[in-house]
């Protein structure tokens, strides 16, 4: 005798759920009458007969098929995909040891910073005489602790320039500085003229939404797009010439650009501008940084002071163990190795939050210090790539070694240390600025320029030369793409496109008044 269950068949049959009668809906949602012929109880009948006749194992298998469905609808949970987000304190009190505090206001997402470049226009601060008028920190915006004026760096280590002359760095972009500083610096009206004529370049591209791309609508763009690097870079040439939100010539694209972007900040301080090749997410991270620190160093505008720190934060939590940067944060089990190209970026990042009155902690710094030595390979190659043995092996590698001298400059290594002697003489000799085909490298040249500026001298008189007569006749003189630069032949210029060869080479050319000489004097 057949058992289901434990009962027999005909038990079980008996057991089974009458077949369901039709419901009764609503006039309005009701079936249409029933064809003639046809009989809810002959159709009850051939149901019960249809069950009756079923072999054993159906009946089970239908019960147990249902019992699974159940089970299933039961069991299935939704799974959100997780955002890798780092979190850091700014330090934190007795009554708050974890920083838990901190941790759970950077969860709400940021408020909307409006810029509106019809405000009252914000003075630009004066170039200091002299170079020791200290700049307010930004009060700041929310509970979250108070920002933290710079620490020193420990003892041992050598002396950065003083907080005093980091915050007069941005000081010389005002429109009386930027004349001054031109003529005492080298520069010409030509190469200002240039600097115009890019600005307009770059404002012609801005799209709708007031951010930039790295693939058009102009000629000769990246075959990856990167909305945040494109707009970081394009609002580097910009401020760079003196544009904020409120000043300047270009502030209504500074502002539309940034009433983008800082809708765009996630609570941990990151940018989300649009999908981007994962090698370049720290890169444009490190750029956007720079940009939004040195806009709270220009304008000292409160609502500011939040972001930039949010977006500094994420840089400090960034570092890898080995003291530098790369393509990701500290990840377990992963390589966790530095290298220098992306290390530059976020050294300046860091450097563009203290001019602004942000803290960086001073081990930050003891870190990065000990990765510099550790990629350094001879005076003859200058600094390698990464922390390897095998690094002897590889070619001298110009635009490496001047993030790495420019790195030393701002941790207070000074024009006549001999590691920064040698290094200037290798890229002088190795690496003049040239637009000959077999020699284009751009992004070498932009901290190249950083560096002989700084340093001052006969080194900054022998690269200016070159600067201005290779850079201003390369510049594009008619047509749509009047005011570019065209990033044919150069090394990174299929990477880049035309905006990043344009953007760079404005800054090169607003140098002289860019950034101020660390260490005195031209």
């Amino acid at each position: 005798m057949a058992v289901v269950g434990g009962l027999p068949w005909e038990t079980a049959a008996e057991a089974l759920p009458p077949f369901p009668q039709p419901l009764d809906p609503p006039a309005s949602r009701r079936q249409p009458e029933a064809p003639a012929g046809f009989s809810w109880s002959t159709l009850r009948e051939r149901w019960d007969t249809a069950v009756a006749k079923s072999p054993a194992f159906s009946a089970s298998l239908v019960v147990h098929v249902l019992l699974v469905l159940v089970l299933a609808l039961i069991g299935i949970r939704e799974r959100a995909a997780e955002r890798l987000r780092l979190e850091l304190s700014f330090g934190s009190s007795d009554a708050d040891p974890g920083g838990k505090k901190e941790a759970e206001e950077q969860e709400a997402a940021p408020p909307a910073v409006e810029i509106k470049p019809e405000v009252a226009k914000v003075e630009p601060p004066a170039r200091p005489e002299p170079r020791d008028t200290e700049r307010a920190a930004p009060e700041p915006t929310s509970d979250s602790e108070p920002i933290a004026p710079v620490a020193p760096v420990p003892a041992g280590l050598p002396a950065a320039p003083p907080a005093t002359a980091i915050s007069a760095v941005l000081s010389g972009r005002s429109a009386e500085s930027r004349q001054q500083l031109l003529g005492a610096g080298g520069g010409t009206a030509e190469s200002e003229t240039a600097v115009g004529l890019a600005l307009e370049w770059i404002v012609r591209q801005q799209r709708k939404d007031g951010l930039w791309s790295l693939q058009g609508p102009y000629a000769d763009g990246s075959r990856q797009e990167n909305r945040l690097a494109a707009s970081a870079l394009a609002l580097l040439a910009l401020q760079g010439a003196g544009n904020t939100p409120a000043a300047g010539e270009h502030r209504a694209a500074v502002a539309k650009a940034w009433n983008a972007l800082l809708r765009l900040q996630a609570p941990d301080g990151t940018f989300d501008a649009g999908p981007m090749i994962e090698q370049h997410q720290m890169y444009a991270h490190g750029q956007i940084t720079i940009a939004l620190c040195e806009l709270l160093g220009m304008t000292n505008d409160p609502e500011l002071a939040e972001p930039a720190r949010r977006a500094l934060g994420y840089c400090l939590a960034a570092q890898l163990p080995d003291g530098g940067w790369r393509y990701q944060p500290p990840r377990p089990g992963a390589d966790n190795r530095g290298d220098m190209s992306v290390t530059g970026w976020f050294l300046m990042a860091l450097k563009s939050g203290e001019m602004a009155g942000l803290a960086v902690p001073p081990a930050a710094y003891e870190r990065l210090a000990a990765f510099l030595d550790a990629v350094f390979v001879s005076p003859e190659k200058g600094y390698g790539y990464q922390i390897s043995p095998g690094q002897k092996y590889f070619d001298f590698r110009p635009a490496l070694t001047a993030e790495a001298l420019l790195c030393r400059l701002y941790l207070g290594s000074t024009p006549d240390d001999p590691r920064i002697e040698s290094g200037v003489e290798l890229l002088l000799r190795e690496a003049p600025i040239d637009f000959d085909y077999r020699r284009k490298n751009v992004y070498a040249w932009y901290y190249e320029t950083q560096v002989c500026h700084h340093v001052g001298g006969r080194a900054w008189e022998a690269w200016n030369r070159r600067l201005q007569a290779e850079l201003v006749p390369a510049q594009v003189a008619t047509g749509r793409e009047k005011g570019s630069w065209d990033p044919a032949n150069d090394q990174w210029g299929y990477v880049g496109g035309r905006m990043f060869m344009t953007s760079l080479c404005a800054c090169m050319l607003e140098v002289y008044y860019r950034h101020l000489p660390l260490y005195g004097g031209l």
